[in-house]
């Protein structure tokens, strides 16, 4: 699922976008990301993922902050309860899959 602003023209360049997934176990992910100018007007991507257990409640944030004892961690404990929970949520592809739509024109959404 996408969410982009209607008004606005083909050509324009996608700002921000909201994608939510779908998982097996009834749970949703939501990855929003909003394309931000910063110092010199280079272009970086914020990057939002919000959680949910059903359809029916309410999404929550999820942290981007790693286990506090990540780097005492082996790299399968890391795997297995390490990573952030925005990682536990969403996985790397999902998170570039969406932030590659940051720039591009609104027609590549139709």
């Amino acid at each position: 699922m996408s969410h982009v602003d209607p008004h606005t023209e083909d050509d324009s360049p996608i700002t921000k976008i909201t994608r939510e997934f779908q998982r097996k176990d009834g749970s949703e992910a939501r990855i929003v990301a909003e394309g931000m100018y910063g110092r010199g007007l280079k272009l970086s991507v914020d990057i939002r993922v919000f959680r949910r257990a059903s359809p029916d409640q309410g999404w929550t944030l999820c942290s981007n902050n790693p286990h506090p004892k990540w780097r005492e961690m082996s790299v399968a404990e890391y795997d297995q309860r390490g990573r952030s929970e925005m990682l536990q949520t969403v996985s790397s592809g999902e998170i570039m899959t969406v932030t590659s739509l940051i720039g591009q024109p609104m027609s590549v959404l139709h």
